[in-house]
């Protein structure tokens, strides 16, 4: 569904060659280059490369380094082209901009304060991931992926205004308005609950995720316009239910790391994997948490006391983390 969240394998055309695949490669280069220009040559070059002290050979082997690096920027270039491994944030709203999407501003900040605050954009992450829903919203809703788009992008589409006010001629008028509500959506997911009759049910970015009353009342008004609802459907936008949950686990470190510093560590490493699934329909893995926290920390071992079982939300539901306690304890061996 996303393929920024689970890309392809990279082709290998965009691989960079390790540097002594390349040292060979150019070797090779320039033992032809002389064997085809001066041949009475070919010889001595070719004990020169061979004799690690000489300096031509050094020479042969910095020019390596930069060709290779000037390779892996290439293929870090070429890879911005696609959205599934795009990071840089102006080639994602380049990308995006194909479908008609645009970053949204969560928060504008506060330009007048000192000093200034500047505003909160949306993540890339969520943006890529409206950008591959866009392409389900082309023409309306209907498609959970379509409702799932249009209550993620309020404002999205314009307002079409066709008129004709000469015989053969007619004008139509694109009028885009930005919306009061944009950005403030974080998740959305719609199902059939009846023959004609649909739930939508929205998550917000701020808080635990619960939208306000407003928020929701401007997602039901915006789905129900005449150019987005579809007429067979009865489209009702509704609050999830929020499943809050505590993270409580022990790690264990041989000597020599600060246990003050692996803990802010392992703590910024849950509420990282915590945000990401803060989602409709997500889930908390008790497999996941010890992934996380031991990647991140370099401890040896762990144990998850909290959550005891795994947390997995229906598309009505969202996990949110209420608190992180963790515990380090150094091991002497």
């Amino acid at each position: 569904m996303f393929p920024h969240q689970n890309p392809l394998p990279k082709p290998e055309i965009i691989q960079t060659p390790p540097f002594e695949v390349l040292l060979q490669q150019v070797k090779r280069d320039i033992l032809a280059y002389f064997a085809q220009h001066s041949p009475d040559d070919a010889t001595a070059v070719n004990e020169t490369l061979g004799n690690e002290a000489e300096l031509l050979t050094k020479f042969v082997e910095a020019f390596t380094v930069i060709l290779q690096n000037h390779i892996r920027q290439l293929n870090g270039q070429a890879q911005q082209m696609f959205g599934m491994y795009a990071t840089d944030n102006d080639m994602i709203d380049l990308i995006v901009s194909q479908l008609g999407v645009t970053r949204q501003m969560l928060d504008s900040g506060d330009p007048g304060a000192f000093p200034p605050i500047p505003p909160v954009m949306e993540s890339n992450d969520s943006l890529l991931s409206r950008y591959y829903l866009a392409a389900y919203a082309l023409a309306s809703t209907g498609t959970r992926s379509g409702y799932r788009f249009h209550a993620m992008t309020l404002g999205g589409r314009p307002e079409v205004q066709i008129n004709s006010h000469e015989k053969n001629r007619v004008v139509v008028t694109y009028e885009y308005q930005t919306h009061d509500m944009a950005g403030l959506t974080k998740d959305a997911q719609a199902r059939q609950v009846s023959p004609g009759v649909v739930d939508c049910f929205i998550l917000a970015h701020e808080g635990n995720g619960l939208p306000s009353p407003s928020l929701i009342e401007a997602t039901q008004t915006y789905l129900e316009r005449d150019d987005i609802a579809q007429e067979t459907d009865l489209i009702t936008v509704k609050a999830p239910d929020i499943r809050p949950w505590q993270c409580e686990a022990k790690l264990y470190i041989r000597p020599g790391p600060d246990a003050d510093v692996v803990r802010m560590a392992a703590e910024q490493a849950v509420k990282a994997y915590a945000l990401k699934q803060h989602r409709l329909g997500a889930s908390i893995e008790s497999s996941m948490l010890y992934s996380v926290l031991l990647e991140s920390t370099g401890a040896h071992r762990g144990d998850v006391i909290q959550p005891e079982q795994p947390l997995r939300c229906a598309y009505s539901e969202a996990p949110y983390l209420e608190s992180v306690k963790i515990t380090v304890d150094t091991e002497n061996i």
